[in-house]
């Protein structure tokens, strides 16, 4: 584990090569997100610049209105 000398939070250094709370790769607020179902697998898709399934990695490039709903926490 390592802390980051900008933000302080802690992450593992062996899955990451940088910061991901810093860099917005991780986020510890909790709050609403909006959501689409993966067409590939079924998984969840989050909003990112486009979407993309936290499950198979499938990529969706279309606007963030283009969602199936809100998850909140």
């Amino acid at each position: 584990m390592q802390m980051c000398p900008y933000c302080d939070k802690v992450y593992d250094e062996s899955e990451y090569s940088h910061c991901p709370y810093c860099s917005g790769e991780l986020s510890d607020k909790e709050g609403e997100r909006y959501f689409k179902n993966c067409p590939n697998c079924g998984g969840i898709m989050y909003w990112d610049g486009e979407w993309e399934c936290t499950n198979c990695g499938e990529t969706v490039d279309s606007d963030e209105d283009d969602n199936d709903g809100i998850i909140e926490g």
